[in-house]
């Protein structure tokens, strides 16, 4: 059964001449599907575009589309791209001098003047950055980089390499490689422990690196999991023949989840992502405490419980929230973009697809949008 979107919303309205929001509160997750440039040659605002966007309320269930609204030029001319998000962060890298920029800009609520405000980071060292960006994934520390002295940005590349800026004490980002494969690594900065922690392909491993105290020389801690489900051999077999992803999460309360998604092969074309694919399977681990010397083992169980939370998973850094905090949303469960697009139901074991059929083109990519103060 599929999840039929309903009637297109319209957030944006005019008041005399200055433009508000409604409906929507700040608080809320969304996916934004497409965003477009508006050429407008008449316009004399030196420092701004407008743009429209589509976007998904997860909690509505509905398509939004949203016109007439600023975009800076800054990210914009001479070309930029989209690396992720992160903590209600837009990471966006300018193409001509590899300079990184925080925004707020993309978010549905992000109405006011001081949201066109983008934050200047130094530029990537590295030019492997401009060939990788397709599996690029961003991690920051905190909500509020605009308030925090001691943020850290983080980035993952494709490959085995790892950088990292403390935009307010360095003057150019660090870069460290992992010894070991990460064909689509991803980074989480861990707000309980104050260390970056990198899953690499496989799970056999975290790299986790306590930067304020060794910038280099991350740790090893061997991942073991235990209590794997009950299910037929023959179901085993199919999932041995799917493509996995894994992806590392940390709730509010410092809960940490490995989350492994199942997807088969046949439904991957080439490097293509797709949102009309659909998935076989999420399999969910709970996290023991990570211990913080070389050599440490680090368990993992396997869970179909997880409370209240809900996990969003996309090309985005993955989060999760409480969902009775946000009506709408369903706990224990996964949402989810990229290969195929829909919400899975951890104790039923079961996925429901969205019907895409309206859905705007996909042009960039499937990332969820957390929640400013997530």
């Amino acid at each position: 059964m599929s999840l039929l979107f309903n009637l297109v919303a319209k957030l944006f309205v005019e008041e005399g001449e200055k433009a508000r929001f409604l409906s929507y509160p700040r608080k809320n997750p969304y996916l934004l599907a497409d965003v477009s440039i508006d050429e407008d040659e008449s316009s004399n605002d030196e420092e701004n575009v407008f743009a429209s966007y589509w976007v998904f309320n997860p909690r509505s269930e509905k398509i939004i589309n949203i016109t007439g609204k600023k975009f800076p030029r800054v990210l914009y001319d001479d070309g930029c791209m989209l690396l992720g998000t992160s903590r209600g962060w837009e990471v966006f890298m300018r193409m001509h001098d590899s300079t990184i920029h925080l925004s707020q800009v993309c978010h549905p609520w992000s109405s006011s003047d001081a949201s066109l405000k983008t934050i200047a980071l130094p530029p990537f060292n590295d030019h492997f950055a401009h060939h990788s960006y397709k599996y690029i994934n961003v991690s920051l520390s905190s909500p509020f980089p605009h308030q925090d002295e001691d943020y850290i940005v983080s980035v993952t590349f494709l490959g085995s390499k790892l950088s990292y800026c403390m935009p307010n004490r360095d003057s150019e980002w660090t870069n460290i490689n992992i010894p070991f494969s990460c064909e689509k690594p991803r980074v989480v900065y861990s707000r309980k422990d104050q260390m970056l922690y990198l899953l690499p392909t496989g799970c056999a491993y975290l790299a986790a690196l306590d930067v304020k105290k060794n910038k280099k020389n991350p740790n090893f801690l061997r991942l073991h999991f235990e209590s794997f489900p009950s299910i037929p051999q023959h179901e085993w077999e199919i999932l041995a023949s799917c493509l996995r992803s894994d992806y590392m999460v940390e709730s509010s309360s410092g809960e940490r989840f490995i989350v492994q998604w199942y997807v088969e092969p046949a439904s991957i074309v080439g490097d293509i992502t797709r949102l009309d694919i659909s998935t076989k399977r999420f399999m969910v681990f709970m996290i023991k405490e990570v211990g913080r010397y070389e050599g440490s083992r680090v368990t993992a169980t396997y869970t179909e419980y997880i409370g209240d939370l809900c996990i969003f998973v996309g090309q985005n850094e993955t989060f999760c929230l409480e969902a009775s905090k946000f009506p709408g949303l369903r706990p224990n469960s996964i949402y989810y973009a990229g290969y195929g697009f829909g919400i899975y139901d951890i104790s039923r074991k079961s996925s429901r697809e969205y019907d895409i059929s309206g859905f705007p083109t996909n042009r960039i990519r499937t990332l969820f949008l957390s929640p400013s103060l997530y």
